[in-house]
């Protein structure tokens, strides 16, 4: 209760008109985002935290102890843009600060199309390995129990990635887990991961982030434990976030990559030793130069192999949509599995699932269609409706570059580039 008490001192009250962040186009130019998903240009000296008006003036300034918070972290966000090349800072921003905001349009595109879009978010996976490589400096310092104490340095820093809900579970998970590792005889993290759940529920409600997250780490638990040699269990392990995640992922978003598991695999590799430099460049506040260039270094490679594995992979993004009964009876189904103490068969509903949305897809061939440009660059189209277009004619009035990456079976024109005979006569 104390730490839950702790986290909701930094959350001020929601109101739509607040500013989120702040993005500095030029020193001329600065653009807030409120909290309604709105952008505005500021014409005021506002802060993160103040309520504005439609026009960018302000209209009452933010509480102050609400307010210090927010604009450290954009503070140290900025820092981050002046000391890391673009747009690897964005990314170290993302992993660190939870600052999602400020990501390019093609970065989302390549991690979202590879699988690999959740280490963009601040999640377990991003404290567990802050934690753990705390927890080995302190054990090589010969330090006694320290994964608790590992744990409990970080929790200081908490605050500065936004608090999203992923990542107060994840922390509160490893805390359970290090004080049942070092304190205790026996240690169930199945169990520890329902009292996470049910806190959870108590203190948000169910959300979609939180079932997420709770059956991706569950089905680790639950195939990490099942019976087979190591590399049966290596290979169950690296797949169960996949298949464990699959029908709430087909029946909201519909969009999957054959492929992910494996790019989670390759990506992993050198996603922690980047995310362990973005933080200690951090600590440091970007003061050691040799830290700088390792941490530029490792996320090049990073996003360079994120967008390497997008183009070995594209051919097997599918895009399904199933209805809500099927995936509820495939969750029901897999949760009697557990209860029965089946779990050699836990596997067995989502893989039917995905058979089943593999077979009955369908695809649209050989079409002429005219789409607007803001909504054929979107995000939300390249990774949606647009999965299911073939050898298509798009027509639009404007066409980003890296959207025909994201669209390769199609042929994209902008209509700003077509000559009218009239006009090329009239030349």
């Amino acid at each position: 209760m104390f730490f839950l008490a702790f986290f909701s001192l930094f959350r001020p009250i929601a109101s739509p008109d607040r500013v989120v962040w702040i993005s500095e186009r030029s020193e001329n130019l600065k653009l807030a985002l409120l909290e309604n998903g709105k952008r505005v240009r500021l014409r005021d000296d506002v802060k993160i935290g103040d309520i504005v008006d439609g026009s960018g003036h302000l209209l009452t300034e933010g509480n102050r102890l609400y307010r210090f918070l927010p604009n450290l972290r954009h503070s140290l966000y900025r820092k981050v843009e002046e000391n890391v090349d673009y747009p690897i800072s964005t990314v170290v921003g993302a992993v660190t600060l939870g600052v999602r905001y400020e990501l390019p349009y093609a970065v989302k595109g390549y991690f979202l199309l590879s699988g690999l879009y959740p280490f963009l978010a601040i999640s377990g996976l991003h404290v567990g390995i802050v934690i753990g490589a705390l927890a080995g400096l302190l054990k090589l310092l010969k330090v006694k129990r320290p994964l608790t104490k590992a744990t409990l340095s970080i929790l200081p820093l908490m605050p500065l990635t936004g608090l999203p809900p992923s990542a107060v579970r994840a922390y509160l998970f490893m805390l359970f887990i290090s004080l049942g590792i070092e304190n205790y005889r026996k240690v169930s993290p199945l169990y520890l991961l329902s009292v996470v759940f049910l806190v959870a529920v108590i203190t948000s409600g169910i959300s979609l982030s939180a079932v997420l997250s709770f059956s991706a780490v569950a089905g680790i638990l639950l195939l990490s434990s099942s019976g087979g040699s190591r590399i049966t269990k290596l290979l169950k392990v690296s797949i169960a976030p996949f298949l464990f995640t699959l029908p709430v992922v087909l029946y909201t978003f519909g969009t999957v990559n054959f492929l992910s598991p494996i790019n989670s695999i390759i990506a992993g590799f050198l996603f922690s030793p980047f995310l362990i430099l973005s933080f200690l460049s951090e600590v440091t506040l970007f003061k050691l130069d040799f830290l700088v260039r390792a941490l530029e270094f490792a996320g090049f490679y990073f996003l360079k192999v994120s967008q390497f594995l997008f183009n070995l992979t594209k051919s097997f993004v599918f895009y399904f949509k199933v209805p809500f009964w099927l995936s509820g009876v495939c969750m029901v189904l897999m949760l009697t599995l557990i209860l029965a103490g089946r779990r050699n068969l836990l596997l067995v509903p989502p893989v039917l699932l995905l058979a089943y949305a593999l077979f009955t897809s369908s695809t649209i061939e050989g079409k002429k269609i005219e789409i607007e440009g803001w909504r054929l660059n979107s995000f939300r189209f390249i990774s949606t409706e647009g999965r299911v277009l073939r050898n298509c004619q798009i027509y639009s009035s404007y066409v980003l570059p890296v959207t025909r990456k994201f669209l390769p079976e199609n042929e994209l024109i902008d209509k700003r580039a077509i000559i009218h005979p009239s006009k090329q006569s009239e030349r």
